[in-house]
C-alpha cells in the first residue's frame, strides 16, 4: 500500500490494480468523491459509480459507508461480512494518506458460502445416514456377543440383520463414489451407439426383487424408436434406479411399467410408471436433493440411501436430456426421461 500513498501516481497505481484484480475497487478522495472505479465494483454494488461524483449520493448501502467512516477515523483497515442483492459479499475499506483517501474493496463470496453451505450439509447427512445402521450393526453384534449365539433362530436372524445394514451401507458408499465421479467428470462418459431395446435388458436383474415383492415389472419398446448414443452403463443404471425406486415404493399387486418411443424428431421419451404410494406436492421438488427421502420411504426397511435419483438427473442432464416427474398420492408416480437420439437414427424415424 505504499506506493498507493505517493500522491497524485496513486490514482494511476489503483486505477492499473483494479484492471487486474477480480474484486470491485472504488477510490474516494477526502472529500468523499469517487476518483475511480473499476468494472467488478460497478456490476457488484449495482451503481453507475461516476467519476467526479459523490459516493454517497449513488444510493450506497449505508454499511458501506460507515465502513469507510470508520475506517477513516481510525485511520486503518474496516473489514466486515454483508449481504447485497441476496448475494453474500466480504467488504474492506482502508484508510490512505494522499489523493486517495480511502479505498474500498468488495468481494463477492457468494460462491464460496454457498460450496460452505454444501460441505456441511454433505457432512452432515453422511453421518446422519451412516449412524442409524452403524448402532444397528453394533447392537446386534453385542446382543450375539453376550450370549445370543445360544440362540440358533435369533442369531441366525441377527446375522441376515447385520448383513443387510452392510449391505446398505456398501451401496451408500457406491453411490457417492458413482455420483461424485459423474459430478466431477474424473470419468470420461463413453459416447457410443446404445440401442435401446439393449439398455431395457438392464431391468433384468430387478426382477427378482419385483417378484419378490409380488410386483409386475414391464419394459417395451415401441416400434420405431431410435437408438441413443451415449455411455451405455450409466444410460442403464437411470432405468434400472428408476425402476428401482418405483418397486420399493409399489405394493404387492401392483405394476411398473418403463416404455421407450419416439419423441420429436431427434428424441427418445423413456417413461417409468407406477401404481404405488405416489409422493406428495411438497415433496416432488426436493426428490433430486443428494440424501432427501420422503416421510413415507423413512418409514420402510432398507429404503435405499437418497442417491439414487440424484444419480439419474446428473446422467441424463450430462447426456443432454432432461427428467420430470409426475404424481398423485396413492395413485403412482411416472417419470419421465428425454433424451438425444443418435445423429444416423434421426433420419428413420417414422
Amino acid at each position: 500500500m505504499s506506493d498507493l500513498q505517493s500522491g497524485a501516481d496513486s490514482v494511476a497505481m489503483l486505477r492499473a490494480l483494479g484492471l487486474l484484480l477480480d474484486p470491485g475497487i472504488v477510490g474516494l478522495d477526502a472529500d468523499g468523491r469517487v476518483l475511480l472505479a473499476n468494472e467488478p465494483a460497478r456490476r457488484l454494488l449495482g451503481l453507475e459509480l461516476e467519476e467526479g461524483s459523490a459516493f454517497v449520493a449513488g444510493e450506497v448501502d449505508y454499511r458501506l459507508i460507515r465502513m469507510i467512516e470508520t475506517a477513516r477515523e481510525t485511520g486503518g483497515v474496516e473489514e466486515r461480512a454483508i449481504k447485497l442483492h441476496d448475494r453474500d459479499f466480504v467488504a474492506r475499506a482502508i484508510a490512505l494518506q494522499g489523493e486517495v483517501s480511502t479505498v474500498l474493496m468488495v468481494r463477492d463470496e457468494t460462491r464460496v458460502h454457498h460450496l460452505e453451505r454444501v460441505r456441511r450439509d454433505f457432512v452432515s447427512n453422511v453421518s446422519h445416514e451412516l449412524r442409524t445402521p452403524i448402532t444397528a450393526v453394533q447392537l446386534m453384534a453385542e446382543t450375539l456377543a453376550n450370549g445370543g449365539l445360544d440362540d440358533a433362530a435369533a442369531a441366525a436372524d441377527f446375522v441376515r440383520r447385520i448383513g443387510q445394514e452392510a449391505s446398505h451401507m456398501a451401496q451408500m458408499v457406491e453411490e457417492l463414489l458413482e455420483l461424485s465421479t459423474i459430478e466431477s467428470g474424473q470419468r470420461p462418459m463413453a459416447s457410443e451407439r446404445v440401442p435401446i431395446a439393449n439398455l431395457m435388458l438392464s431391468l433384468d436383474r430387478l426382477r427378482p426383487l419385483a417378484e419378490s415383492k409380488g410386483v409386475t415389472l414391464v419394459a417395451r419398446v415401441e416400434p420405431g424408436t431410435p437408438d441413443l448414443t451415449g455411455d451405455s452403463a450409466q444410460l442403464g443404471q437411470v432405468l434400472r434406479n428408476l425402476a428401482h425406486n418405483a418397486i420399493k415404493f409399489t405394493p404387492s399387486g401392483g405394476r411398473i411399467e418403463v416404455t421407450a418411443a419416439p419423441r420429436g424428431p431427434g428424441h427418445v421419451l423413456i417413461r417409468c410408471s407406477d401404481t404405488g404410494v405416489g409422493i406428495t406436492p411438497a415433496d416432488l421438488p426436493r426428490i433430486y436433493e443428494r440424501f432427501w427421502k420422503a416421510d413415507s420411504s423413512r418409514q420402510r426397511d432398507g429404503e435405499g440411501s437418497g442417491l439414487g435419483l440424484a444419480i439419474v438427473r446428473h446422467v441424463v442432464e450430462a447426456h443432454g436430456g432432461s427428467v420430470s416427474v409426475t404424481s398423485e398420492p396413492r395413485h403412482g408416480t411416472e417419470f419421465q426421461v428425454v433424451l438425444p437420439a443418435a445423429e444416423s437414427a434421426v433420419g428413420s424415424v417414422d
